[in-house]
C-alpha cells in the first residue's frame, strides 16, 4: 500500500479509496487490451500469411529470430503440439512475440514485404513498435497487479484507440463504443 499511501498523504481510507480505483481502471484497460492485442494477432497473421505463405511461422531460421522460433515452439507446445491446428498456435503466441516482429531486425523479412499490409493505410512501423511497447509494458503492469495511478492514462487511451484505428477502424470503433478507461480515468479520485 507505500505507493498508495505516499499519494494519500498516509490516509488509509484515501489510500484505499485509490486502490479501488487503480484496480478498476486497470480491468477497463484490459478490456480494451484484450481486443487491441486480438485484432493485431489476427492482423499480422493474415498479412503473414497472405503476403508471404500460409505456414510462415515454421519457415525456420531464415524468418524468425531464434527467441522468436522459441517462443512459437512454446506456444505450439501450449496448443496441444505438432497436431495443433495453426489458429490455436497463434492464440498462444503472447502479445510480446507479435510487438517483437515490429523491431528493426524484421524491417525486409517481415515489415516491408507482408506485416505493413496489416494496417489501415501508411504506417511507420518504429512509431508503431513504440506504441506498441508502451501499451505492452501498461498490459504487464496490469497483468502483474501493479499500480498504474502514476501513469499517463490519458495518454495511453489515446495511444491505444490510435494503434486499434490504424489496424481496422472497426476495431478502433468496438473499442471507442465499449471501452470505460475515459470515464474512470475522469473519477480517479482526488482528480474531481
Amino acid at each position: 500500500m507505500a505507493p498508495y499511501l505516499a499519494l494519500s498523504t498516509d490516509s488509509w481510507d484515501r489510500a484505499v479509496e485509490l486502490y479501488d480505483w487503480n484496480t478498476s481502471v486497470s480491468a477497463a484497460f484490459f478490456e480494451s487490451l484484450h481486443y487491441l492485442e486480438v485484432g493485431l494477432r489476427n492482423a499480422l497473421d493474415q498479412a503473414a500469411t497472405e503476403h508471404l505463405t500460409p505456414d510462415w511461422l515454421e519457415r525456420g531460421p531464415g524468418l524468425l529470430s531464434r527467441r522468436s522460433r522459441h517462443v512459437v515452439s512454446l506456444a505450439r507446445g501450449r496448443a496441444g503440439g505438432l497436431g495443433a491446428s495453426h489458429g490455436k498456435v497463434i492464440a498462444e503466441l503472447p502479445f510480446g512475440f507479435w510487438w517483437s516482429l515490429l523491431a528493426d531486425e524484421y524491417n525486409r523479412r517481415l515489415w516491408a514485404p507482408a506485416l505493413r499490409h496489416a494496417f489501415a493505410g501508411p504506417v511507420r512501423r518504429r512509431t508503431l513498435h513504440a506504441e506498441l511497447d508502451e501499451l505492452r509494458r501498461l498490459r504487464n503492469r496490469i497483468a502483474h497487479h501493479e499500480p498504474v495511478h502514476e501513469r499517463d492514462l490519458a495518454r495511453d487511451d489515446a495511444r491505444l484507440l490510435d494503434v486499434a484505428e490504424r489496424i481496422s477502424p472497426e476495431l478502433g470503433h468496438h473499442i471507442t463504443r465499449t471501452s470505460r478507461t475515459s470515464h474512470l480515468i475522469r473519477t480517479r479520485p482526488g482528480a474531481r
